[in-house]
């Protein structure tokens, strides 16, 4: 049995990539899918992609500013979406402050290093939070987004990253900044 599983694993990762093998599997299902109803692409969205495209910008310029000398850094970049009748949402990746890591030239981090990153990054929690309530703000404000129903939300998510390295104790893993169209009763989420 074991032989025979080592086998289909060797064959599934020696096949080319289009090509496909068939593994047997349950008797197709008598239940017919039901096919769609519209097109793909009927329906135009409120927002333009372009229009994101330019918020995301402003987004990580607004997070690569927070922290003046000491930054946040942003992971990739903001993406940003249009849901018809949810809303924009805003995700992005962050660490931060500009962590050290480990490698070729830094072989281990000190006691000392982890208390400094673990304190700046505290200090920083509560300046990331306003620069997204901030953000918040000036999106519901935005030209780019007037288009969008009056009960759409707008959502900010930040990922925060940490390196298998740092103490996360009073560190939240995300923030998630929500607020109304009108910008109004903005609330947040720290998970």
């Amino acid at each position: 049995m074991r032989y025979a599983a080592f086998l289909l694993v060797v064959a599934v990762a020696l096949a080319p990539a289009g090509a496909q093998i068939q593994i047997p599997s349950a008797p197709p299902s008598s239940v017919a899918a039901k096919p769609a109803t519209a097109t793909v692409g009927s329906e135009r969205p409120s927002v333009a992609l372009r229009a994101l495209t330019a918020l995301e910008k402003d987004i990580d310029g607004r997070i690569t500013t927070t922290g003046g000398a000491d930054p946040c850094v942003v992971l990739g970049g903001t993406r940003g979406l249009y849901v018809t009748g949810f809303g924009a949402v805003f995700t992005s990746d962050v660490d931060l402050v500009n962590s050290p890591s480990i490698g070729l030239f830094q072989t281990t981090i000190s006691p000392e290093q982890k208390a400094l990153v673990h304190k700046r990054k505290l200090a920083h929690v509560t300046l990331l939070q306003s620069t997204m309530r901030d953000m918040v703000t000036a999106l519901a404000q935005s030209a780019s987004l007037k288009s969008m129903s009056g009960t759409d939300q707008i959502v900010v998510g930040v990922r925060l990253m940490y390196r298998p390295w740092e103490d996360t104790s009073g560190l939240p893993g995300q923030i998630v900044m929500r607020a109304d169209r009108q910008g109004g009763n903005i609330r947040t989420e720290l998970q």
